[in-house]
C-alpha cells in the first residue's frame, strides 16, 4: 500500500530499497536534536500553501506537548479554521517527523490518527516519558 501510494506521488522516481539507508535514516528521525550533533534530517513535502503552513506549524510543537486543532489553526493565522485545519493534519505524509500525533481535540480526547489511534498514543507516552526522564537527570 505504501508503495503504491509513493507510485502516485512520484511517478518518476526509481525505487529502490536500501536497509542500511533506512536504518540511518530511522535513527538519525528519533534522535533528540536539541544540544544534538546528529545531522538534521531534510525532507520534501508537496501540498497547498495552507497545508504546508500547517505541517510547518506542527514541526513547532515540541516532543511531549500537545496542542488542539483549533490552537494550531491560531498558530496558522487561520483561527476560525480549525476543521481545515485538522484536514491538513490528516494529509501529512510524514509521520512521526512532521508531529501531527501531538495534536488532539480541545476536549483531551486523543482523536483519529491516519496510522491507528493506539500508535498515536503510544507516540504521545513514548515522548512524555523521554521528557520525564530528561527533567530527573
Amino acid at each position: 500500500m505504501i508503495q503504491t501510494q509513493i507510485k502516485q506521488d512520484w511517478p518518476h522516481a526509481t525505487l529502490r530499497r536500501d536497509d542500511s539507508v533506512a536504518r540511518e535514516l530511522a535513527a538519525t528521525a528519533f534522535v533528540a536534536r536539541v544540544g544534538s550533533d546528529q545531522p538534521v534530517l531534510r525532507a520534501y513535502v508537496r501540498g497547498t500553501g495552507f497545508r504546508l503552513r500547517v505541517w510547518r506549524a506542527l514541526l513547532t510543537i515540541p516532543p511531549g506537548a500537545l496542542i488542539s486543532y483549533g490552537q494550531l489553526a491560531g498558530l496558522c493565522d487561520a483561527a476560525h479554521a480549525a476543521r481545515a485545519v485538522g484536514s491538513a493534519v490528516g494529509g501529512n505524509p510524514l509521520a512521526y517527523l512532521i508531529p501531527c500525533h501531538r495534536v488532539i481535540r480541545s476536549t483531551g480526547i486523543v482523536g483519529q490518527y491516519r496510522w491507528g489511534t493506539n500508535r498515536k498514543r503510544m507516540l504521545i507516552g513514548w515522548e512524555a516519558a523521554k521528557n520525564q526522564t530528561r527533567r530527573f537527570l
